[in-house]
């Protein structure tokens, strides 16, 4: 939980109901320990980087009441081995490296990290309750299947000397960086069987979040893994939401999948036309599956154009379709569509987009009402989206267009992108993977009416399918790119 992210302007607002409780003097951060700030990061030591923790506390703080705060107390040490949190073993690995980087952290804790988690818990424990111990840690321990022994130790020490119930107070735990190339993913089987040795232990998954070399996350790598901590907690609390991609729904023949680098798994889909809600070929059904009988929320993640107000059908499951009228939206938000009485199982969400201008992304079905945040990237994604390569929005008489790339497939390293249109107008360009990934922007600028060539240079791509796909006001289309193999 140190952190090692770079820390970018999108980290620097932060909701004042997410606290951090300092555990050190930081001069350069105008900060003394024993004291609750806005967590601002960095949230551990006063110049370590983004860690999980910051999204962590985020994305509660998004997700419950605006009456609770989320405080943490982040006491971590980069490059240890766990032990050297063992109230009774720490002395045998506090040098276990003479970098001064290392002892200086440990003489930072008064030598002594354990006690000083203590300390620093017991003096929050006077403004609030603690609910759960994050954990991310294992590279020094790699191999090691005694770790698992070592943090049971660790852990049922805190809940002693706190006076906490372990039923209360899970531990959550993190697989170390997952992505190929990794010094240390092999930790993970032996991570994955924390469960089985601490009960109220839960492991939280690395997979597809991204690294900046062999160890370590990077900024966007921990903001998606903190969210993952939080979804866990947030459920372990009881607050469920269960998110459900359009495009890896049930497509109707009238739906199109386009690509948008500012949706969730970077698709969507649209209509084609207006239709009646009867007509399931402009059906879009997403399955959920609900925990418990309760009252839940369904929001959905839409998208309109700018020529008014727009509407579409839901269906609940064999139901009968009910009309959503005057949706408008700025961009993509979150909609609130309906709320209902719903049983433990498996229910399906069924969404006939009526209206050719209303694009959507995703929904979610909630226990809470309160609007998800961001595009619920923390919600898994569940498919490779089959992007739509003629896009719905091209008209043949409006003067917009863009042409196949040539060559393709793109044999000798170099293309030519072509596009045109009516008047003078911002155009943007983007190139995504196979799987919706944004790989580059060719063209981001304003340019005047009429016809434009793009030289594009291909050889820094890999092998395989790509998707362009080109912007203008209310005017987007799509084409598909091959790279063959060299």
């Amino acid at each position: 939980m140190h952190g090692a992210g770079a820390i970018e302007s999108q980290d620097k607002t932060v909701d004042s109901r997410f606290k951090v409780f300092q555990t050190l003097d930081c001069a350069n951060l105008n900060r003394e320990k024993a004291t609750w700030y806005t967590a601002v990061p960095p949230l551990c030591q006063c110049y370590s980087g983004l860690s999980p923790a910051d999204y962590f506390g985020r994305t509660m703080v998004a997700n419950l009441p605006d009456s609770i705060t989320v405080g943490i107390i982040n006491i971590s040490i980069a490059g240890c081995d766990i032990r050297l949190f063992d109230k009774e073993m720490y002395v045998d690995y506090d040098s276990t490296s003479t970098d001064n980087w290392f002892t200086s952290q440990v003489i930072g804790y008064g030598g002594n990290p354990y006690q000083y988690i203590i300390d620093n818990a017991k003096l929050a424990q006077n403004d609030g309750v603690i609910k759960g111990i994050l954990l991310h840690q294992g590279e020094t321990n790699t191999g090691q299947v005694q770790w698992l022994s070592y943090v049971k130790k660790i852990y049922n020490d805190m809940m002693t000397d706190l006076s906490l119930d372990a039923d209360s107070v899970p531990l959550l735990a993190g697989e170390l960086l997952s992505i190929p190339g990794n010094c240390c993913s092999g930790m993970n089987t032996v991570i994955n069987r924390l469960p089985d040795s601490i009960p109220t232990a839960h492991v939280i998954s690395s997979e597809d979040c991204t690294g900046q070399d062999a160890a370590h996350f990077d900024s966007e790598g921990y903001r998606k893994f903190g969210k993952r901590y939080a979804v866990e907690m947030l459920s372990l609390i009881g607050y469920e939401a269960d998110y459900t991609e359009a495009e890896c729904g049930t497509v109707g023949d009238g739906i199109k999948i386009l690509a948008d680098d500012n949706a969730s798994n970077s698709a969507y889909v649209i209509s084609d036309k207006t239709v009646s809600a009867s007509n399931d070929s402009n059906m879009v059904k997403m399955n959920v599956s609900l925990s418990t009988d309760a009252n839940w929320y369904v929001y959905g993640h839409f998208k309109t154009t700018s020529t008014g107000p727009k509407s579409f059908w839901v269906k609940v499951d064999n139901g009968e379709y009910e009309l959503f009228n005057d949706l408008t939206t700025s961009g993509w938000e979150w909609i609130e569509i309906k709320n209902l009485n719903l049983t433990f199982g498996d229910h399906s969400i069924s969404i006939a987009l009526s209206d050719d201008g209303v694009m959507l992304d995703k929904i979610v079905v909630k226990n809470s009402q309160i609007e998800p945040i961001d595009t619920g990237e923390e919600a898994q994604e569940l498919c490779v989206p089959n992007i739509t390569t003629t896009n719905i929005n091209e008209l043949n008489d409006n003067g917009y267009g863009l042409e196949q790339i040539y060559p393709n497939p793109a044999s000798n390293g170099n293309v030519t992108i072509t596009f045109k249109m009516p008047n003078t107008i911002f155009v943007s360009l983007k190139l995504f993977n196979s799987i919706g990934e944004l790989i580059d922007k060719p063209v981001e600028g304003t340019y005047k009416a009429g016809e434009h060539e793009i030289d594009y240079n291909t050889e820094k791509l890999k092998p395989g399918m790509y998707f362009y796909t080109m912007q203008a006001g209310e005017f987007n289309a799509t084409r598909k790119l091959t790279v063959p193999s060299r």
